[in-house]
């Protein structure tokens, strides 16, 4: 599992949490969900690939197609908690020490990952990646309705 998707290919999950974050940002009164929506992003993401000469590129291209203006970093997590130690100055003892507050803007994604090899994944194996999205997106409303994650405000699939 990478990144919250459920694969082995680290490339595919990228490539699923780049269109994750825009989908779950877009503007829901521009787009809205329909019967063809995942036809619709599906299309979207094989064309914005195909075009693209990095991954960010591709992010522009793709925000435009899904009615994203801007991509809510609370979707930008990476699901990488970072811990560190600390001492604890009254008992002396080391104690592990959780960073929740962090948000992350894809930066070191963007930078570190292969954009070529990404970007194959996005336009070869689209129907992965939405798979992938789409599995998440599921297994993330289970856990709401169980009570587990935050409800959102955002119009579900």
């Amino acid at each position: 599992m990478f990144y919250g998707f459920q694969t082995r290919d680290e490339n595919a999950a990228i490539g699923a949490l780049l269109v994750y974050g825009i989908y779950r940002s877009r503007d829901i009164k521009r787009f809205k969900v329909t019967p063809d929506m995942w036809g619709i992003i599906e299309r979207a993401v094989k064309s914005s690939s195909k075009r693209a000469m990095d991954l960010t590129d591709f992010i522009e291209k793709l925000k435009g197609k899904l009615k994203c203006s801007t991509i809510a970093p609370k979707y930008m997590a990476t699901n990488t908690e970072v811990v560190s130690m600390k001492i604890d100055p009254e008992t002396g003892e080391m104690m592990q020490v959780h960073d929740d507050g962090k948000r992350e803007f894809w930066v070191d994604i963007l930078e570190d990952s292969d954009n070529k090899t990404i970007l194959d994944r996005l336009y070869t194996k689209t129907s992965l990646i939405i798979a992938l999205v789409r599995d998440r997106l599921e297994r993330e409303r289970s856990l709401r309705k169980e009570g587990i994650i935050e409800e959102d405000d955002d119009n579900e699939d």
